[in-house]
């Protein structure tokens, strides 16, 4: 293991100092309005609930210890690739035992310009008294072997994992921290259950890979996932990708499955879980979130902020801390007796903590589709969502073609850097189907999955399913909330698709991405389905799912015999006055 040289040094010193000084900021007050710049407006009936006055953080004791850098430091996997790391080593008073160890292993390589934005943070989790390894993963940095896609994350992390245990600089207590591509190599790891595991923080990541962010709702994979092509260190992901175009027995073997995580929490490994309520991932790590089901649920954290896939982890620096001290050095600090939930709601513009997800005392709440018109907006068919379901033949079909190249399509691809498309969104609806409420009585929030059931036929074999559920302001602009996928034919299984009967009538289900938004007195919530997806105009970074190659016309039934209808997860008492706002006379 070599030393490094004072030029790197005084580089990764300036990262410590940055990430220090966001960390102190983070601690300081900072009241709503530094915090979101416009007033705190809750839904209906949740004034009471545990709102937080500011940003949530943790309260760790500010004690710091000099800490030396080695590179050149290399672990050997079971099949001989060798594994280059860099260590940082904190410096103990003479006699001290051991301390906990953290991992971070990186597909991107430690090296370059993603590995090295890292480094501050794990320099100051260093100097909180760890030993930390920032080891590239094959094929990327100095490493050996080749990198494909998730290529042996699992294996060459658990190999890390008990290598370091029995280092003498650690206890044999190891955590894992990082973002994205590397907090779904934490998950990859963890699922091969490594004993000396004791912690992870992963952040903006997914386990279920395949049907959040390769394959939304089983539809095609769209210009984020082409353009790893052209990623330095990902050129090999598309192509394996690509060649399993089904959720087989390669990709359960490549992803964290329910049964993954619920082997991972009855192994006794404590997960902190972070990302973005406007990130194209998160969702797959709050699914895991949920699967993750031990007893008691101490050993489980969630946080959701008003994020896109911006890595978030400077600020996240004093609860990761505050997780690993818990799990890692068995301090009595709170982290597994707080609320489980730290959600920021917006609309109401302010952090809440919540005991779990989803909410228990939700309200499923049903609007059911209407032929009869909202007045609102002049689409293909301007439905209305109404409280009750229709009567006899009071609802006709609607219809929304599609076709490769012209669409109609909804803008609704998410920005890696920017999230949610944030223009008025009436130019796009009136091209495709709409539903929309009458004006809401009281602001009413809508926290958890929205849900679908409703009967489509497709006039091909194949069809798209892609449905946004949006904000409608007095003035009639109209502006995204969260959206939906489906790939019809992978609508039963995502492993084995069953082509559709042109002009054949079905059922279908399926989940929204999940949100927490409060739609305000005076707005309508409106919903818009069409058969494909695209990104808006000078969106950056699209991602999301592609476009289907087949030509087909949906037709939406919504009568007495085949009532289609969205359920909204409620919180508070909005659904109530909603309910009497949206009775049909």
């Amino acid at each position: 293991m070599g030393g490094t040289d004072l030029t790197r040094l005084d580089r990764v010193l300036a990262h410590a100092l940055l990430g220090m000084a966001v960390a102190v900021a983070a601690l300081l007050p900072c009241g709503v309005r530094a915090q979101d710049g416009v007033a705190f407006r809750p839904g209906a009936g949740t004034e009471a609930r545990q709102w937080l006055p500011e940003r949530p953080t943790a309260l760790n004791a500010r004690h710091s210890v000099p800490v030396t850098i080695e590179d050149g430091v290399t672990v050997t996997a079971r099949d001989g690739t060798r594994l280059d790391g860099r260590l940082f080593l904190p410096l103990l008073a003479a006699g001290a035992p051991p301390t906990p160890c953290v991992l971070m292993t990186d597909g991107y390589g430690r090296g370059g310009a993603i590995g090295a934005s890292f480094e501050g943070e794990l320099f100051e989790i260093a100097s909180r008294g760890y030993a930390v390894l920032h080891l590239s993963l094959r094929g990327s940095g100095k490493s050996g072997g080749t990198a494909t896609l998730y290529n042996e994350f699992g294996h060459d992390g658990y190999d890390a994992i008990e290598w370091m245990a029995k280092q003498p600089w650690c206890n044999g207590h190891v955590g894992m921290v990082g973002p994205s591509l590397l907090g779904i190599s934490q998950w990859l790891a963890a699922k091969e259950l490594p004993p000396s595991l004791r912690a992870i923080v992963p952040e903006v990541a997914c386990g279920d890979c395949y049907g959040v962010l390769w394959y939304p709702g089983g539809m095609l994979p769209g210009p984020g996932r082409e353009a790893r092509k052209l990623s330095p260190g990902a050129e090999g992901e598309y192509v394996t990708a690509i060649a399993h175009r089904d959720l087989d027995g390669w990709w359960r073997a490549h992803t964290t499955q329910a049964d993954d995580a619920a082997a991972i929490a009855a192994h006794g490994i404590a997960a902190f879980i972070a990302g973005g309520l406007d990130d194209y991932i998160t969702p797959a790590n709050i699914r895991l979130y949920e699967q993750f089901t031990a007893p008691g649920g101490a050993r489980k954290r969630l946080f959701l902020g008003p994020y896109a896939h911006g890595w978030h982890t400077l600020y996240l620096q004093e609860l990761q801390i505050q997780w690993l001290d818990r799990w890692l050095k068995d301090m009595p600090n709170g982290a597994d007796t707080a609320p489980r939930v730290m959600l920021y709601i917006k609309g109401a513009n302010r952090w809440r903590y919540e005991n779990d997800w989803p909410i228990a005392d939700a309200t499923s709440f049903a609007l059911y589709f209407s032929a009869r018109p909202s007045g609102s907006i002049a689409s293909l068919n301007d439905g209305t969502l109404a409280a009750g379901p229709p009567r006899e033949g009071a609802s006709p079909p609607a219809s929304v073609p599609y076709a490769p190249g012209s669409g109609p399509t909804l803008p609704v691809l998410l920005s890696a850097t920017d999230g949610r498309d944030a223009a008025d969104q009436r130019g796009e609806e009136a091209k495709v189907l709409t539903w929309t409420t009458p004006p809401l009585p009281v602001a009413t929030e809508v926290t958890g999955y929205p849900h679908l059931s409703f009967w489509a036929a497709s006039s091909a074999a194949d069809g798209d399913f892609v449905v946004s559920l949006d904000d409608v302001a007095p003035d009639g602009s109209s502006h995204q909330v969260v959206q939906g996928y489906l790939n019809a034919p992978h609508a039963d299984s995502l492993s084995a698709p069953t082509p559709l009967t042109p002009g054949a009538l079905r059922h279908y289900r399926f989940d929204l991405l999940p949100t927490a938004y409060v739609f305000q007195a005076g707005h309508r919530i409106r919903l818009a389905l069409a058969g494909g997806a695209r990104a808006a105009s000078g969106l950056r970074e699209p991602q999301g799912p592609g476009l289907n190659p087949t030509a087909f016309t949906w037709t939406i039934r919504s009568d007495a015999d085949h009532p289609s209808l969205i359920e909204l997860p409620i919180i508070g008492t909005g659904w109530q006055p909603l309910m009497q706002a949206a009775t049909m006379p």
